[in-house]
């Protein structure tokens, strides 16, 4: 307890002014004794140098008037009137000697030894000792005739300066000691006002918004004080309001949540009605992709069977006539080779024309089955687009466009094909209804390889050069019911399902590039990344 009121007391206004006061009042209680002990060190040597000067004038002439008439005893006599008995202040002693070294006159006795004179460099520690020597020449006319030494008491200057000092400091600790006061007085004041505040500010949040904070004077701190009493009071006044709001609102919230609960009750039930749309649309989606097949595959089963029945009708009419010949025993040699080679030739056309009938029957099957169910097996990339591009090409008959495949036989997928085949068809038929729309002839590409970044994902390219996707409509092409064909037959399901197959089942993602126009530059590209091995 007792350290944190001390540290409280270091770290307050009080402390933080005391520290500034005491160091303003040590800063300058030295400036001022500096200043004033310069002062009274340059009013003393002034005033040494002075009475230095006007002695020196003084003494020399007395002693130069008198002596060219030989009237030492008249100067003896002056100078000992002069002599301070004392050694206080003025003259101390004066001796006078000849050019011969001879004192003709001294204040002194017999016994006194000339001290050592003073130079001018020297005078300051002089003065505080308390006399100084002074040495000048008597000149007479014509010649040097000796030189007169004095000593000039200091005491009293000394002692003066001593006293001026001591008071000068006094006073200015006086000075100080009443600014160090006020000082402290006004770091307490603003300690105690801030403390009002920190009182107040506690009790507000301890949630007592009737304390104010007294308000006294005209100055900074009382008019926080005034304003923050205004902002309890506006914050007691917001408080009231809430309340009441609150109790207003508990009667609204019953009502809006019974309204609530009504609500979600009706979008349960329209989202379970929407999931069975949604769910009957993808499944009519798939049956139109796959009606589609199956129209493509039996135009195109048309001519290899078509050409097959004929071929057989003609064999049945061959093996009649050779009947009837060998019958009348009119066959000849050359009759029957003609025949078996009709024989040969028929049965290569039937055999070629079963075959490439049972291949699309193969491809159809295959495709079917793997579109119509989502299960999860290990395939042949390029095998299984094989079988997906012939059934898909019999859709190209009746145009210009063609359709290409690269894929390397290489890549293998742990996947779920029909899903895959299903995103394929759909963006083959979005290529025909919408890319090549008003265009008899085009290209469309179908690309595939290993992600050079990742070997654990394929990427497939399928591309278009038709007319491209309009830029205010290639941000929405993925969303549901988006359609540039609205009451034409567009349900604006088909690249909703790809991108819902791609991300959720295949665990991948689908992006697309578009130029749009008629230009020969324009056409869409679809970029889809699923991994190798789903998990």
């Amino acid at each position: 307890m007792f350290r944190s009121k001390v540290f409280y007391f270091i770290t307050s206004i009080t402390a933080q002014f005391t520290w500034v006061a005491l160091l303003a009042t040590f800063l300058l209680m030295g400036s001022a004794w500096y200043a004033g002990n310069r002062t009274l060190k340059t009013a003393m040597l002034e005033n040494v140098n002075t009475s230095i000067f006007q002695t020196s004038q003084l003494l020399n002439l007395t002693v130069s008037t008198y002596a060219s008439n030989n009237d030492l005893a008249t100067v003896q006599i002056f100078f000992d009137e002069m002599i301070d008995k004392d050694a206080k202040n003025g003259l101390a002693y004066v001796v006078v000697v000849d050019s011969l070294g001879r004192v003709v006159l001294s204040t002194q006795t017999k016994d006194f030894v000339l001290p050592k004179i003073d130079l001018a460099v020297d005078l300051e520690r002089a003065a505080k000792r308390g006399a100084i020597h002074v040495r000048n020449a008597i000149l007479l006319p014509g010649n040097e005739a000796g030189f007169l030494q004095y000593g000039l008491s200091t005491r009293n200057i000394v002692s003066a300066m001593a006293e001026e000092r001591t008071s000068s400091l006094l006073r200015t600790a006086f000075v100080m000691l009443l600014g160090f006061s006020a000082i402290v007085f006004l770091g307490r004041r603003i300690t105690h006002r801030m403390n009002q505040v920190i009182q107040a500010s506690q009790a507000i949040v301890a949630g007592n918004y009737q304390l104010h904070i007294s308000v006294t004077g005209h100055d900074e701190l009382s008019q926080m004080a005034e304003y923050f009493n205004r902002m309890a009071d506006a914050v007691q006044t917001k408080i009231n309001e809430i309340t009441a709001l609150n109790l207003s609102l508990e009667d609204r919230v019953l009502a809006r949540t019974s309204e609530l609960a009504t609500s979600k009750q009706l979008l349960e039930e329209n989202l379970i009605r929407l999931k069975e749309a949604q769910k009957q649309l993808i499944n009519a989606e798939k049956m139109a992709s796959l009606g589609s097949l199956v129209a493509g595959v039996a135009h195109e089963l048309n001519t290899p069977i078509g050409n097959a029945f004929m071929v057989s009708t003609t064999l049945s009419h061959k093996v009649e006539t050779v009947r009837e010949l060998s019958t009348s025993s009119k066959m000849r040699k050359t009759d029957f080779e003609r025949f078996l080679a009709d024989m040969d030739e028929a049965a290569e056309l039937i055999y070629s024309n079963l075959r490439r009938a049972a291949e699309l029957i193969s491809s159809f099957k295959t495709v079917a089955v793997d579109q119509t169910s989502e299960q999860k097996r290990l395939f042949n990339l390029a095998q299984t687009m094989d079988g997906l591009v012939c059934t898909l090409k019999p859709q190209l008959k009746q145009t210009k466009i063609s359709m290409t495949m690269h894929i390397p036989s290489t890549i293998n997928l742990n996947s779920y094909p029909g899903p895959l085949i299903q995103v394929l068809t759909n963006l083959f038929n979005n290529a025909l209804i919408h890319g090549f729309e008003q265009k008899d002839e085009g290209e469309i590409h179908l690309t595939a390889r290993i992600d050079p970044f990742d070997d654990r994902y394929v990427r497939f390219y399928f591309s278009d050069n038709g007319r491209g996707i309009a830029p205010d409509d290639i941000d929405k092409i993925f969303d549901p019911f988006f359609t540039t064909k609205l009451g034409q037959g567009g349900s604006g399901l088909g690249l909703s399902i790809c991108y819902n197959i791609v991300v959720g089942i295949l665990k991948g993602k689908i992006s697309v590039i578009s130029e749009h126009g008629d230009s020969g530059s324009s056409g869409t590209e679809f970029m889809l990344r699923i991994p190798l091995d789903v998990a």
